[in-house]
């Protein structure tokens, strides 16, 4: 049934998006763009762009299937495309921790440095920094990426995620990183940061996600062309309909950004999930937004260009039950999928409104169980085990057998936070599973070492920013913080 259903699903959301295109249109808030599209060819009318479907699939078709983000380390370069799957962590610039119980305090740049160094320590992740938290304790204007981007590119040497766009940010995100990589030739030769490219739903794109749009293509660096639809408020309430919508507007964010500059790195994204008709909020850890998220990565290959989605994604209010339960769900399809760019994979709450270092290292743990999941058995004749089987022969034992020893550390999936066995007398659950938590965060923090900048590098950085009057004391002081905000200690 499925096999037939879906391509079917596939050729009518496409129709329709196609309809949308030629009829509706998509408007640019951006004189410079619609010009740009114009001379291209596409039709322009009251500052929208209408596409036929010929045009379309010709602009998209321009955008590479496969490229390379590359790290300062190369161990950290990701592929994306194709069946790669990549993951990051939130980096929507949450304004809030969150503990254990659901207690919010604002986020501090001590928390924004934490995050940069779990973020590090994770092998799963190859890309950091972004704005994984808004902290309340700088200036929350032009400056607030990149003294952000000056501390990843201090705390590490992953690739990069972008800050909130606009013109004047991103021309800084790009000049600091040309000063650390060797300019804008080679960073178009060499992608180095990625950034989202957010939709105003319903069929609009705004002038600051569009100047970043145009920017970040200039210098080649890849564009996540993300929507939101909201079903319900923002889109038809029906979520075939919302897809329609954040289809037309993936399409055409990347269709613009081929217009900037043909093969610039491109990812077709989608935030797409529902209204809660009770109360009007954007609810992201439902079924309909793990449809959104599987119907994202069909459609995206269907076009042959990279896709965005996923990742951990909840409503939950603190680390619980309905935490783990809309997490698991909207990540498995993630990654079932194959989604390219999983975005969102650790640490968020609250329908995108907080970061919680325990939901962290549970979300670590999820990961952990889907890629288990995925890779499937292994049936070489190590693991059937027949002649240990044999050996052994009914009403035996295997845990003293040699094989037991040999395979029991690779083989079974190893928690690391979940409890297992018997509890100790006194103890209450879920102070054990606390406890277990806080040692993992823990030693991803005490292991960490910060990755080397060359001297004269960080010296032609800081140079730029103190021409941009931004005060680089703040890191130091923000580690002298760290210790007074930790909320995991045992």
């Amino acid at each position: 049934m499925e096999d037939q259903t879906i391509p079917q699903n596939l050729d009518n959301l496409h129709d329709a998006t196609m309809t949308i295109l030629e009829k509706t249109g998509v408007r640019l808030h951006h004189k410079e763009m619609l010009e740009i599209a114009e001379n291209k060819g596409i039709k322009v009318e009251d500052d929208k762009v209408f596409f036929t479907r010929e045009q379309i699939m010709e602009w998209v078709g321009k955008a590479p299937s496969e490229f390379k983000i590359y790290g300062r380390n190369a161990d950290h370069d990701m592929t994306i495309g194709g069946n790669h799957v990549e993951h990051t962590s939130y980096n929507s610039g949450f304004p809030f921790i969150v503990d254990l119980e659901g207690n919010r305090r604002p986020a501090l740049f001590s928390d924004y440095l934490n995050f940069l160094k779990l973020v590090h320590q994770t092998p799963a992740f190859k890309i950091n920094g972004g704005v994984m938290v808004t902290p309340s304790d700088l200036p929350n204007d032009e400056t607030l990426y990149p003294t952000m981007l000056y501390a990843t590119l201090l705390y590490s040497d992953k690739c990069i995620f972008g800050g909130m766009g606009g013109k004047a940010e991103s021309q800084t995100t790009l000049d600091m990183l040309g000063i650390v990589f060797g300019g804008k030739d080679a960073l178009i030769e060499k992608p180095r940061i990625a950034n989202l490219v957010s939709s105003l739903s319903p069929l609009q794109f705004d002038e600051r996600m569009l100047d970043t749009l145009r920017i970040y293509a200039e210098y080649g660096q890849p564009v996540i062309v993300s929507p939101a639809v909201m079903a319900g408020s923002t889109g038809p309430v029906t979520m075939a309909g919302s897809i329609v919508i954040a289809n037309a507007e993936a399409l055409v964010g990347v269709a613009l950004s081929q217009m900037v500059r043909e093969g610039t790195p491109a990812i077709y994204g989608s935030a797409t999930s529902n209204t809660d008709m009770r109360s009007g909020a954007f609810t992201i850890g439902t079924p309909e937004s793990a449809l959104a998220v599987k119907y994202c990565a069909q459609l995206a290959k269907r076009y042959g260009i990279p896709c965005r989605g996923g990742g951990a994604l909840n409503d939950a209010k603190n680390v619980s039950v309905q935490a783990g339960y809309e997490s698991m769900m909207v990540q498995f399809v993630a990654n079932q999928e194959k989604i390219n760019f999983n975005f969102h994979s650790a640490g968020g709450l609250d329908s995108y409104g907080a970061m919680s270092y325990e939901k962290y290292v549970t979300d670590l743990e999820i990961l952990g169980m889907i890629e288990y999941y995925l890779d499937d058995l292994n049936t070489d004749p190590q693991h059937l085990a027949i002649d240990v089987i044999e050996k052994v022969g009914a009403g035996g034992e295997f845990i003293t057998n040699l094989h037991t020893v040999q395979h029991c550390r690779t083989a079974p999936f190893a928690s690391a936070i979940s409890v297992h066995g018997p509890l100790k007398e006194g103890k209450k659950a879920n102070d054990a599973l606390r406890e277990n938590m806080v040692q993992r965060l823990n030693k991803m923090l005490d292991g960490y070492a910060r990755p080397e900048l060359p001297n004269e590098t960080r010296a032609a950085l800081e140079a730029y920013l103190s021409q941009k009057g931004i005060d680089l004391d703040i890191i130091r002081e923000a580690e002298g913080d760290i210790e007074k905000i930790r909320p995991f200690n045992a």
